[in-house]
């Protein structure tokens, strides 16, 4: 693909068949960035390499022990899931206690979760609550403050014991496990895995918990608090710590919903609005020039009837509402009712200026209707011939598969190398405070072994990596856009085949959007690769603006000003997207049309519908209205056939019943809501397709569109004009062939 230009560099399209319209042969456009786009996917392909060798993305999901080795790999194969011994080291790192451990305040040190010590288990412990004894979790065998008799005692002898040797130990060992220093620790909570972590819930074990403070040295490190107090906070911030705070049971009867209710989502989420769409073509089709009139007398009619209405407010027309309540109304009551709600003066004159500014809209508008009343037909020509276009030419319906496909394509590939490159760090020991008073300290057994008391691993990233990542996520947004480009190129070449063919694709011997792919990927790759760019670039300034704003948030430091001018920033910055993205569609469409680079087309674009602005208006406005309309109509329609399908009995009450149709509905609503404006975005863009073609093939004939298609001819009522410009045409032709 990218190397098609430069394969037909010498090949020249003559202005013949489907590029009749052309005044000059068809030329390779914006090379160089083609270039630069194509190098740019070789980085691209390089990184993902680069990735895929040096990653490891069972980093992403398989936690580290305290020693930085990852669970299920290494010493650790088999034990795939991660825990965290001591749980009053975990309610320190979360807070949960505030000063009940240590005179020292959490947030006094660089300390947090990934910090707790951590082994790699092969299943989540149980927990034992009796008043006569309890569970204990000890560390590994062969660790430092590990098993008495170790090596003797492996690693399989403390798996078939569940991980508890704790009668093994000395007497001196089990006074470090009651000081919650180990090798030993207490099981106070149930705990399951959620991502390969041992996730903590339930209450506690209250009896063995008293059983436990009732042993000689046992330290009460929660000073009082109960366990089912604590329980919240550090279940909690586990599951924070696993990147989830999101409901999961609630989720699960999500999922058991659609599990039942699948065929809902089938028929109402893509067949309805599928056929919708069609019979909503077909309405446009036949009754846009009803849709089109009816919009100016609604417009018109809305702002009179709101002038009206403040001028009555402001006491310009007769009496005021208040004045005529108050009248029929006698003594206090009245005067009451007067003093309550009479507007105050400066009230009465803010009233009379918008009533004011309202009569001057109210004129202007209908001022304005009555100048694009010639333009209104060229309106309605234009959205019959785009949507006429697709009886014609039946394969647009199914196009959008094509950069769905392409889409799907590009984010796998980019998803599992970009899983890769990211996990392709380092992991290293973080830094910690190390005080005597806090942890990790506070729980070491040995204070100076620097190879049982230290801070937590994790992966990090250098600049080059950090460096890598970014370009990385750059390149999905300028090649997602790449793909949206190509299909705008080739959906408006279709109907530019379509305008100056006069409908006719008699003569074209493969199909219409095949031809216009060929031709668009031959010449224009590069032109796509420009305007992908420009709005890429904003996307990706857009992103890191976002990012920057939700660590400044999570570290407490975006205050009002910064947050408000973020958003600010953010906005415009949305606003200057939209506008490329106006632009970049008429530029595709120009290049289309005239097979011009990128800035060339825009600019003969933005000219060509300055000449034109009134026409340009009128289509604009009322085509939008109507596709947002089809848009909502649409969704909405689907949304009442799912309502109406399962208020039935079977899943009301049957063995299909489900907890939440309204979820349900709300995602047929949302599919409908997206396949709807596939179709009305290729609608949309032939709209656009099709009115600059209109513009230009005026232009070049004097103001007559000497291509257009029957349709469009027969709205703007000019067959003669057009007939009498093709013997003009005709008569050149055959005089500069004669010369």
């Amino acid at each position: 693909m990218y190397v098609s230009c430069l394969y037909f560099l010498r090949l020249r399209s003559a202005p013949v068949g489907l590029d009749s319209h052309l005044k000059s042969p068809r030329r390779c456009t914006d090379l160089l960035f083609l270039i630069f786009y194509a190098a740019f996917w070789v980085t691209m392909l390089a990184l993902g390499g680069y990735g895929i060798k040096n990653g490891n993305p069972a980093a992403l999901v398989l936690g580290t022990d305290y020693q930085g080795v990852m669970c299920d790999e290494g010493n650790n194969t088999g034990l795939g899931k991660r825990y965290f011994l001591n749980v009053a080291e975990v309610a320190y790192a979360v807070n949960a206690l505030g000063s009940t451990i240590s005179s020292t305040s959490v947030t006094s040190v660089d300390y947090n979760l990934r910090d707790a010590k951590s082994i790699c288990l092969a299943d989540c412990p149980t927990m034992t609550n009796t008043a006569l004894g309890i569970s204990w979790v000890c560390n590994y065998p062969e660790s430092v403050e590990g098993h008495p008799n170790s090596p003797t005692y492996t690693r399989q002898d403390w798996i078939a014991a569940n991980y508890d040797y704790f009668a093994d130990l000395t007497a001196a060992e089990k006074t470090s496990s009651y000081e919650w220093k180990g090798p030993c620790y207490p099981v106070l909570y149930e705990t399951i895995s959620t991502f390969n972590t041992c996730q903590y819930f339930g209450t506690g074990a209250d009896d063995a918990w008293t059983y436990f403070k009732s042993q000689t040295n046992a330290v009460d490190v929660f000073g009082g608090t109960a366990l089912d107090e604590i329980a919240p906070q550090i279940s909690s911030a586990v599951e924070g710590f696993l990147g989830g705070d999101s409901p999961l049971a609630q989720i699960e009867r999500y999922i058991d919903d659609f599990q039942v209710g699948w065929k809902v989502l089938v028929l109402a989420g893509v067949v309805a609005p599928i056929v919708l769409s069609v019979l909503y073509l077909l309405i446009l089709r036949y009754f846009t020039g009803f849709f089109a009139y009816l919009i100016l007398f609604s417009v018109n009619a809305l702002a009179i009837v709101v002038t009206i209405y403040f001028a009555l407010k402001a006491g310009l027309i007769g009496s005021d509402v208040i004045t005529s309540y108050t009248s029929k109304v006698s003594g206090s009551a009245s005067t009451a009712i007067t003093n309550f709600a009479d507007p105050a003066e400066s009230n009465i004159a803010a009233l009379k200026i918008i009533t004011y500014c309202m009569i001057a809209v109210t004129v202007i508008l209908f001022l304005f209707t009555l100048m694009m009343l010639r333009r209104v037909k060229v309106a309605v020509g234009v959205i019959k011939v785009s949507v006429g276009a697709f009886g014609k030419i039946p394969s647009l319906i199914f196009f959008p598969l094509v950069p769905t496909v392409m889409m799907i394509l590009l984010g796998v590939y980019w998803l599992v190398t970009m899983i890769f490159l990211f996990s392709s760090g380092e992991m290293k020991m973080q830094s910690c405070t190390m005080d005597a008073g806090a942890p990790p300290m506070l729980f070491c057994k040995d204070t100076t072994n620097s190879d049982t008391c230290h801070c937590g691993y994790a992966t990090t990233w250098d600049r080059n990596l950090q460096g890598a990542l970014l370009f990385y996520v750059f390149g999905f947004l300028w090649s997602s856009q790449w793909i949206i480009a190509m299909c705008y190129l080739v959906v408006a070449c279709v109907f530019t085949q379509y305008y100056f063919l006069g409908g006719n694709y008699n003569a074209v011997k493969n199909s219409p959007v095949l031809s216009a792919m060929k031709k668009m990927t031959f010449y224009h790759t590069g032109t796509a690769a420009v305007g992908s760019f420009f709005v890429s670039i904003l996307q990706f300034v857009r992103l890191v603006m976002a990012f920057i704003l939700r660590r400044l948030k999570k570290l407490g430091k975006d205050s009002k000003i910064m947050k408000y001018g973020a958003y600010y920033i953010q906005y415009c910055l949305w606003y200057l997207q939209k506008i490329i993205e106006w632009i970049n569609r008429r530029a595709y469409i120009m290049t289309s049309i005239e097979g011009t680079s990128f800035c060339t087309s825009a600019w003969n674009a933005l000219a060509l519908m300055v000449k034109n602005v009134l026409a340009v208006a009128a289509v604009g406005i009322i085509g939008d209205i109507m596709l947002v309309l089809g848009k909502v109509s649409i969704a909405l329609g689907s949304g009442t056939i799912a309502f109406l399908i399962l208020d039935n009995e079977n899943f009301v009450y049957g063995d299909e019943k489900v907890s939440s149709p309204l979820f349900i509905v709300i995602v047929v609503g949302l599919f409908a809501f997206c396949i709807a404006s596939v179709f009305m975005s290729i609608v949309e863009l032939g709209i656009d397709t099709v009115l600059l073609c209109y513009c230009k093939d005026s232009e070049d004939h004097g103001g007559v569109p000497a291509n257009a298609p029957p349709a469009l001819i027969k709205a703007l009522n000019l067959a003669k004009k057009v007939k009498r410009a093709k013997i003009e045409e005709a008569k050149q032709r055959a005089d500069r062939s004669a010369q």
